[in-house]
């Protein structure tokens, strides 16, 4: 099982069963999508996500944080407030608030987001676009709404 402190932007909040979880955005609950798990088509959560198996399709969080693995592979776009990248994806990524690529991350796709970390040793293939990041949020909202 994943742990929070290995990835810093997917954090979510404190809650224990005394306390309700709401549904709103920042409500801050975790999802684990496995390792042994492979899912085809479209992937849209209302809590942070942390991905470790497969995934051929979109992810679609707007309003919470996304992290892929080492272990996990990506084969289509991701759209999110924060993306943690340690794995591989293929595909556009666009994040409202940050994307982090990892030493350990293979990405080849377009990325749009106001911030933007690459560390050393990522590999990545593709334009960096920080200009057009309003126009990439609003398409990836449009899409959301009307997938």
């Amino acid at each position: 099982m994943a742990t929070i402190a290995r990835y810093p932007t997917v954090t979510p909040a404190p809650s224990d069963e005394d306390s309700p979880r709401g549904d709103a955005p920042g409500s801050g609950g975790l999802t684990t999508f496995g390792r042994s798990i492979t899912a085809k088509g479209r992937i849209s959560a209302t809590d942070h996500v942390i991905i470790e198996g497969t995934v051929e399709g979109e992810v679609v969080v707007p309003d919470h944080g996304v992290a892929v693995t080492g272990v996990a592979r990506i084969h289509g776009d991701v759209f999110a407030r924060t993306v943690t990248v340690l794995g591989h994806v293929n595909g556009n990524v666009t994040a409202t608030k940050l994307i982090e690529l990892r030493a350990s991350s293979v990405v080849s796709g377009r990325l749009s987001s106001p911030c933007l970390i690459i560390e050393d040793g990522a590999r990545f293939c593709g334009p960096v676009e920080p200009g057009k990041t309003d126009a990439a949020i609003a398409l990836a909202r449009h899409r959301a709404k009307n997938a």
